[in-house]
């Protein structure tokens, strides 16, 4: 008997043993995706970098780094705390949530885990699962305040910089994550408090909650700021002397964005045991889609006449190709997960087309978006969302009452909550992007003197130009004035 209870308590510590080391190796397996999304910043400076012009550069990469370090602050004082209320998963704390914010003091500055107490999660603080978990969506965090940055390059302050990355990072994005990725929140799929919205919204890893939401605010940003000056000429056609002016920092910026995005999409399991086949099948679907995005785009530009925004020549457009498979990542982002392989090559292609009619678009209503911006986040963002309707197989979804795509003979109800989700973001953050963009131009704090624009952000408000070396760069002529006639 004492021979059986022994082996009986050395099999329990055992088991004890083999769940912690499960849970370690859930906790290093999302560092590593986090680690990923982070470096994702390095690939948004390089992109950045080379879409500006030369004497823009010091600028835009600024603002890259002051990105991730503002985002750290603010989303480790209120951000967390507003997108995912741990303390009404735990039933001793007396809280209830709401499905609008996040309320619950755990996650406010991290209070609840400081004394590695774990109020909500006690074995994930043991861990570290819910210190990871703050890592890992800061890092999404950040990505979305530095879309906004691409579409006001080269003419917008550092002081409005500052105050609209501030309220991106710490309000107005929380509150759409708290919405769709956390359990209270309305369009979760996983709510059960009898709050959700139809079967809840499917938004793997951030095609409408990161991108479109980044996307939105771009566009409302850029079209109030206006252009840059002499970006478009008297009769409304793009000019000249614009371009970015290093194709190579473009490509390394879109290779360290694309490996960046397998942790984004693939990290989005949030663990690895368990989940191992579908991490695996993410790989596959966010690969394929950038590969036919790219390949699409590429021989979009190349083919369509110039008057449907074709390439002069024709040529094969690089800058277009990047974007192009940019815009594919964006879209196979929301259903990474619930797709099968040949949906992602066929969303791929789609989103090649999304994101040049969306680029042409802008082009047309001169909203100058020198890293398009709205187009590759915002457009193809909200496509990826509405193809979960679509592409859903009854296998994969993970919806309220198991709902799936239309093409695979679903109800229809999964297409409605994207359609209807989707507005509802949108209309949250182009409401509260305008009451944010529209005072910083009514104070004058928007927009940099014409003088500045005209020499350049970097020997103006940096101490000199990026490139030391290089010869100045040639800088367009002051508008003349002319009457109204």
């Amino acid at each position: 008997k004492i021979n059986m209870v022994n082996a009986t308590i050395l099999a329990q510590q055992a088991l004890a043993q083999l769940e912690g080391v499960k849970a370690e190796l859930d906790t290093f397996y999302l560092f590593w995706a986090a680690t990923l999304v982070f470096q994702m910043q390095m690939g948004f400076a390089m992109l950045s970098a080379g879409a500006v012009r030369r004497k823009n550069t010091a600028n835009i990469l600024l603002k890259g780094l002051a990105d991730a370090s503002i985002g750290a602050l603010l989303w480790y004082l209120v951000g967390y705390g507003f997108a995912f209320d741990a303390d009404a998963a735990n039933p001793k704390s007396g809280h209830t949530g709401n499905a609008f914010i996040g309320s619950g003091p755990t996650n406010f500055a991290l209070a609840g885990l400081s004394l590695h107490n774990g109020i909500a999660h006690q074995e994930e603080s043991k861990y570290g699962g819910d210190w990871v978990h703050w890592f890992f969506n800061y890092a999404f965090a950040a990505a979305a305040a530095t879309i906004v940055s691409g579409a006001v390059a080269e003419r917008c302050t550092i002081t409005a910089y500052m105050v609209y990355a501030s309220v991106l990072i710490s309000f107005i994005y929380p509150v759409v994550v708290h919405w769709v990725w956390d359990p209270q929140g309305f369009l979760s799929t996983g709510n059960e408090s009898g709050s959700r919205w139809l079967c809840g919204m499917i938004d793997f890893a951030g095609s409408g909650v990161v991108h479109m939401t980044g996307g939105a605010a771009a566009l409302v940003s850029s079209a109030i700021l206006g252009p840059r000056r002499g970006r478009f000429d008297e009769s409304g056609k793009a000019a000249a002397g614009f371009s970015g002016h290093s194709m190579a920092l473009t490509v390394l910026g879109t290779f360290l964005l694309w490996i960046g995005w397998y942790g984004f999409n693939q990290g989005s399991t949030l663990v690895l045991i368990g989940q191992s086949q579908t991490a695996a099948r993410v790989g596959v679907t966010t690969t394929l889609a950038a590969a036919a995005a790219a390949m699409g785009g590429l021989f979009i530009k190349r083919l369509l006449p110039i008057h449907l925004g074709g390439a002069v020549g024709p040529v094969w457009d690089l800058a277009h190709t990047c974007n192009s498979l940019l815009g594919g990542l964006v879209a196979i982002t929301a259903n990474c997960s619930t797709t099968e392989a040949w949906a992602a090559v066929l969303i791929g292609l789609m989103a090649a087309w999304v994101y040049h009619g969306a680029s042409c678009a802008m082009r047309r209503l001169q909203v100058d978006d020198p890293l398009d911006a709205v187009a590759v986040h915002g457009a193809c963002g909200a496509f990826g969302l509405l193809m979960v309707g679509f592409f859903t197989p009854e296998q994969y979804t993970y919806a309220g009452d198991s709902e799936y795509g239309v093409l695979y003979g679903g109800s229809g109800i999964l297409l409605a909550a994207q359609l209807s989700g989707l507005l509802i973001i949108l209309l949250w953050v182009l409401t509260c992007s305008m009451l944010l963009f529209v005072p910083l131009k009514l104070l004058g704090v928007f927009r940099v003197p014409e003088a500045i624009e005209l020499a350049g952000l970097d020997v103006s408000k940096h101490g000199g130009a990026a490139y030391e070396d290089a010869a100045p760069e040639p800088t367009l002529p002051a508008p003349v004035a002319t009457s109204a006639a």
